[in-house]
């Protein structure tokens, strides 16, 4: 449990440093875009945080929103990362708006019609279940995917990020991975290492924008 909490507070921090880049350092066209996706995963980071270390359990199927933000949040910073790694001036701001309205509608509506059930876990504290959420599951394994690709072929594009292109490829896969083992195994929140890494991408990402400015 001690290991899970420090891998939580060093995901918070690894947000709070994206959260300052991007407020203040990135260019307004991916500055909301940025600010929101990263804002609603440090939202989930302290919801689990609070699953933790809460004693009671009433009214925590009110979390339930907060709880799967990463399956909203991590392909938006993907498709972000991506777009400056290309380190093309004109960033598709409106396909990025588009994608992001798409899964977040998607969000919304399997978060709506899908009951919660709560448990506790010696490791993680009362966790929160969807009755659907294979559909992140099935949804993620899709987007990253896809991801691993836009990453292989960033990387044999000329005068691209290739170390960004690489870290795509890696975070992609890692995340691809962790969907597997938890589809399988739940004892351990493999998640997490794949937030880490997609996490560590867009900090780079984004401190790349602020040193071209």
């Amino acid at each position: 449990m001690k290991i899970y909490f420090l891998l939580l507070v060093i995901m918070i921090l690894l947000l709070y440093e994206g959260i300052i880049c991007s407020l203040y350092y990135v260019p307004r066209k991916i500055k909301i875009i940025s600010f929101v996706a990263l804002i609603l995963m440090t939202i989930r980071y302290i919801t689990l945080i609070i699953l933790l270390i809460v004693k009671d359990q009433n009214h925590l199927y009110m979390l339930k929103p907060l709880v799967y933000t990463n399956f909203l949040c991590i392909p938006i910073c993907g498709i972000i990362s991506v777009f400056i790694f290309v380190r093309k001036n004109t960033i598709k701001l409106r396909k990025i708006i588009l994608i992001s309205g798409v899964l977040c509608l998607g969000y919304c509506i399997v978060i709506y019609n899908s009951s919660a059930n709560t448990a506790i876990s010696n490791l993680y504290g009362y966790t929160i279940k969807l009755q659907l959420e294979n559909y992140f599951y099935y949804t993620s394994l899709i987007i990253n995917s896809i991801l691993i690709i836009m990453g292989i072929n960033l990387f044999n594009t000329r005068y691209s990020n290739k170390l960004g292109s690489l870290l795509i490829v890696i975070s992609a896969s890692i995340t691809l991975i962790s969907v597997l083992l938890t589809s399988i195994n739940t004892s351990f929140n493999f998640l997490l290492l794949g937030d880490i890494s997609w996490i560590l991408t867009m900090d780079y990402a984004l401190n790349k924008v602020k040193r071209h400015m």
